[in-house]
């Protein structure tokens, strides 16, 4: 099974491919001698198991953290780790939790967190509870007025919320979104600066198909009364997870920056939506054409540029070789220079699978010039 890793960021359509972090590994075997003899401690132990699940694919923790339990065989290291970990994953993919008796959907985030365990949702005014190690949302119980932003605060919060609502139903199967005041909640009327951040998560998982997929946006908007502007700054981040018969991952970032006019609550909800709606739309479509361009482009240049006789193999003019003689004569290679012939014949029958007579012939020369 081959394992590789790309991280990708796509944007002004070109896509950059850079190995994986390994400082954990480096670290590892450069205390390789210290350990040989000596047990991990626990602090170690701990530290290595928080690694791996932060750093699960979307949706896929869960199966990180069975295997990761058996191969440490130590319930206290497993469950402090756990403890550790896993709410710090559940906000970093602002993972979506359904609410009791169907309340609504929660997504867990940094942005909505009154306590380690509690979640607001604007929304509906309610506090989720959260189990993180489970990924469950346990019950709910109804936001404190301090909890709540005000009345004209709320004006604005709830027309941004119907219209990015309204965009994520359009664009994002299963999508899901929210609105926070994370500044200025408590102000009553204009005079005051505030801030909301719009939170759009979506996933595709399908493991019995080997792989899986999310997409995260966070917008962050500055509402400056002073100015009559809003400062509108953007990051999105795509991951997705491919792993059958192999293990490739995708890691795609993106930030922006845009702004718009103080206006009324509905046309600044309005003009937000577009905004996002624009920059998210054009990630995509340069997401695709980096896409497009893998195999041509960013693939091909992985590769070595000439083989090791220095010199390209004209493979459009392979139809016009008579033979042994001609391709001597083109690539300058004589009857003694077998590693030629043999890396000429490797490279044919590795990029060739459809071979015709007249290249059947070739090889079939090569093969006796090499007293096969």
């Amino acid at each position: 099974m081959t394992n590789v890793t790309l991280q990708a960021i796509a944007g002004d359509n070109n896509l950059i491919l850079s190995p994986p972090s390994f400082a954990l590994v480096k670290a590892m075997a450069d205390e390789k001698d210290e350990l040989q003899e000596t047990e991990l401690s626990y602090d170690q132990k701990k530290e290595i198991a928080k690694w791996f699940l932060l750093n699960a694919p979307a949706g896929e923790i869960n199966y990180v953290a069975k295997d990761l339990k058996e191969v440490l065989s130590d319930e206290e290291v497993y469950n402090e780790a756990a403890m550790e970990a896993f709410p710090v994953y559940n906000k970093s993919h602002m993972i979506c939790l359904e609410m009791p008796s169907r309340a609504g959907d929660v997504i867990v985030s940094s942005y909505s967190e009154i306590t380690e365990n509690e979640y607001l949702d604007p929304r509906t005014a309610q506090v989720a509870i959260v189990d993180h190690v489970k990924q469950i949302c346990s019950k709910v119980r109804p936001a404190y007025d301090e909890e709540l932003p005000s009345s004209y605060i709320e004006e604005f919060r709830s027309a941004i919320d119907a219209e990015i609502q309204r965009y994520v139903s359009e664009s994002y199967p299963k999508g899901v979104s929210t609105v926070n005041c994370v500044k200025g909640k408590d102000a009553d009327g204009p005079g005051t600066d505030f801030e909301l951040v719009v939170l759009i998560t979506a996933r595709k998982l399908s493991p019995q198909n080997f792989c899986n997929g999310s997409w995260r946006s966070v917008w962050h908007i500055d509402f400056q009364d002073e100015s009559q502007v809003l400062d509108i700054k953007g990051k999105v981040q795509v991951g997705a997870h491919y792993f059958e018969e192999g293990n490739v991952e995708l890691d795609a970032k993106k930030e922006f920056q845009d702004s718009t006019i103080f206006q009324s609550a509905d046309d600044c909800a309005i003009a937000i939506a577009n905004i996002i709606r624009h920059h998210e739309t054009e990630y995509l479509g340069a997401l695709e054409v980096a896409y497009s361009k893998l195999p041509d482009n960013t693939f091909k240049d992985l590769r070595r540029k000439l083989p090791v006789t220095r010199t390209l193999f004209p493979w459009q003019n392979t139809l016009q070789f008579s033979l042994t003689r001609e391709v001597e004569k083109e690539l300058g290679l004589g009857k003694n220079s077998i590693i030629d012939y043999v890396y000429v014949v490797s490279v044919y029958l590795l990029y060739k699978p459809r071979i015709s007579s007249r290249y059947q012939t070739f090889c079939a020369n090569a093969m006796n010039i090499l007293d096969f």
